[in-house]
């Protein structure tokens, strides 16, 4: 980091200390705004540019795009923008005035399987980056954390994770295709009997290793009370109506005449219990339930409580995801202030909607958009490994590829009204020989029609991702006792891509290696786990070669093509400035670019380019009538009960 003291004045340093706590103008650590030529105690500095520029301010859900700087316009009349205050909520270190940590340190989150004893402790981090952070600044992978029981368990990296989200809901819709005969969106206990659910990862025509994924029976083969399917399917039971019996625990209880299902394609595993909600699986729920369970901060969330036909799937969300209520947070919106913000409070801080539908917006739209991983440099002996890779049958469950059905919402059998590619760009990576590093290439997704920017909804092929979403037992060196002594035996195959650069490998995180997490590998994988052990040492060092060119990358500092012109220039202009050589930095392409300060003269003499933006507010659309927040106290101006008084806890108070 450079130095950011300034030559132009010196700050009345205790005048403006006691500035700051008479007006509570203060900044978080990663908030850092400021140029050179601002007072460094007043507005902090970081003329790198990479911190947090914006205050926190709670983003206002709407679906109408001509409302500017609700979540709608940041996500289509300048989705660079809602992207970028998407990252931001990731990487945000949240305050005690923005409600973070309620009940800190108390035991929470789900009951394991003696119905007791809870998963972890609460409010034990204030920012997502603070465990995604390998790479820092990105949704990486990092730290391992007290969660279930004693081994803890490894925080895995979010690159991609919106086209693992879309794979999801369309093996869940595959799979109904097979079941749901009579297509009323539930599959009765006549319908599953002698059928297997049975998907294929790639359809005909498409280039790739093809596989074929059986995720078990429809029926309950064996008297347990559930269907046969494999873990990675949750089950909704539901009566002769297709309603959501919200408590019934197998086929067998009272009034249940079938079931429909959630697909679960994040997360480790889990061992089933009763009355639980599934893993969450949309990013929506998955952001919401993290915030709420490592921050302490509640989200109202509007979008995920609307279940009108009590069929367990809520309206859709602004990215096009269709939500579960079984993702429903605890904050419900039962009492609301006179501008609509909920006043429930689920932790009891004092502090109201911590985290609003708008960020949840956000959030999702940055999760649904982050960048996949990539591969380096492809060697003869990587090309040997993944060979060898595919010989010892470890790609039976990391299956390399898959397609996305381009959208058909049109069609009459709703489980063809796929939703497509929702993204709006793409993100190509891959290494360059001439230049000996990674390089990326900015590529649309998305037409751009009267100022509004909306996703193709094409199809896509994702390349190697590695997994096949099943839970599998892989033998008993991945057991995990968890705290109430329940054994957790099945594990979603983790999917690969960017394995390279998220050791410690494991739930656990307790394998340094990736020879060694191979050698752990037992059960299901036996056979994968012995032909790489009666490998040679050099066939042993080819499949780690390929595993090791499967990287994660810094996506802010990626030389990249970002303008579409067919090179990365070495000085690319924006705004009138020259910022160095072209990367992927979505300051670049807000609708008013961000704007650099350039040169300067440090107070000893250095000569550096300020990456620190001359134009924050109007970059950032601080002054939007949706943003706007007069008295910084994180609730704007449209929903602030008094918007020219600063309270923290509900906009008033």
């Amino acid at each position: 980091m450079v130095c950011v003291l300034s030559a132009v004045r010196q700050p009345h340093t205790w005048l403006a200390l006691y500035l700051l706590a008479v007006l509570g103008v203060s900044a978080q650590l990663t908030e850092r705004p400021g140029n050179s030529l601002d007072d460094p105690v007043l507005v902090p500095r970081d003329l790198t540019g990479l911190s947090i520029k914006t205050p926190r301010v709670r983003v206002v859900h709407t679906s109408d795009p001509a409302l500017e700087g609700g979540s709608m316009y940041l996500q289509q009349a300048d989705p660079w923008l809602g992207y970028k205050w998407g990252r931001d909520l990731f990487q945000r270190e949240f305050r005690e005035r923005d409600g973070v940590f309620g009940n800190t340190g108390a035991l929470y989150g789900l009951t394991l399987s003696d119905g007791a004893t809870k998963m972890m402790d609460h409010a034990h981090v204030n920012s997502c980056a603070v465990c995604h952070n390998m790479p820092y600044r990105d949704g990486g992978a990092g730290a391992v954390i007290p969660k279930n029981g004693g081994e803890g368990r490894k925080a895995p990296h979010l690159f991609g994770a919106g086209l693992v989200e879309m794979l999801g809901w369309q093996i869940r819709q595959a799979a109904l295709a097979i079941a749901d005969t009579n297509r009323d969106g539930w599959i009765s206990l006549a319908e599953s009997k002698g059928k297997r659910c049975v998907i294929k990862n790639l359809p005909d025509g498409i280039s790739g290793v093809a596989a074929t994924i059986d995720f078990g029976s429809f029926e309950d083969l064996d008297g347990s009370g559930r269907p046969n399917l494999n873990a990675a399917f949750s089950i909704i039971y539901v009566d002769q109506d297709g309603k959501r019996i919200p408590f019934a625990t197998n086929l067998h209880f009272p009034g249940v005449a079938g079931y429909t299902i959630e697909f679960q394609s994040f997360g480790f595993g889990q061992l089933s219990a009763q009355f639980q909600p599934p893993i969450a699986t949309t990013l929506r729920a998955f952001i919401a339930t993290a915030w709420d369970t490592h921050c302490g901060l509640q989200a109202f969330d509007p979008v995920t409580l609307d279940n009108p036909d009590d069929q367990g799937f809520t309206g859709l969300s602004n990215a096009g995801q269709r939500q579960c209520i079984t993702a429903a947070q605890k904050d419900r919106g039962v009492v609301r202030g006179p501008t609509g913000i909920s006043l429930d409070d689920p932790d009891r801080d004092g502090y109201c909607e911590e985290i609003s539908a708008g960020d949840l917006d956000l959030a999702e739209s940055f999760l649904l958009n982050h960048p996949a991983p990539a591969q380096t440099k492809i060697t003869a002996e990587v090309r040997q490994g993944e060979k060898l890779f595919n010989q010892m049958q470890c790609a039976t469950c990391h299956v390399a590829d898959w397609q996305i059905q381009a959208a058909n919402p049109g069609a009459a059998d709703y489980t063809q009204r796929f939703t497509g590619d929702r993204r709006f760009f793409n993100l190509q990576v891959a290494w360059n020989d001439a230049t000996h590093r990674l390089e990326g290439k900015l590529v649309s997704l998305s037409t751009v029609k009267d100022g509004l920017t909306k996703p193709n909804q094409g199809a896509f092929t994702v390349r190697g991702l590695y997994s096949d979403f099943k839970y599998h037992d892989v033998g008993e060196d991945f057991y995990q006792t968890q705290y109430d002594g329940s054994v957790v035996k099945l594990w979603r195959t983790r999917p690969l891509w960017g394995i390279a650069t998220t050791a410690p490998y494991g739930h656990d995180g307790a394998s340094l290696t990736l020879d060694d997490v191979i050698r752990r590998h037992g059960g299901e994988s036996q056979v994968s786990h012995d032909a790489y052990l009666h490998a040679t040492d050099a066939e042993r060092a080819a499949v780690l070669a390929f595993l090791n060119c499967l990287v994660l990358y810094q996506t802010d500092r990626l030389p990249c093509d970002v303008d579409g012109d067919g090179k990365i220039s070495e000085h690319f202009m924006v705004a009138g400035m020259d910022t160095g050589p072209e990367r992927f930095n979505p300051e670049w392409l807000f609708r008013v670019p961000g704007k650099i300060e350039g040169p300067v003269t440090m107070l000893k003499g250095e000569k550096i380019t300020s990456f620190a933006l001359t134009n924050v507010r109007a970059a950032y659309g601080l002054d939007l009538k949706y943003l706007k927040d007069s008295d910084n106290d994180g609730f704007p101006d449209v929903i602030d009960p008094e918007p020219l008084v600063t309270g923290y806890h509900d906009g008033a108070k």
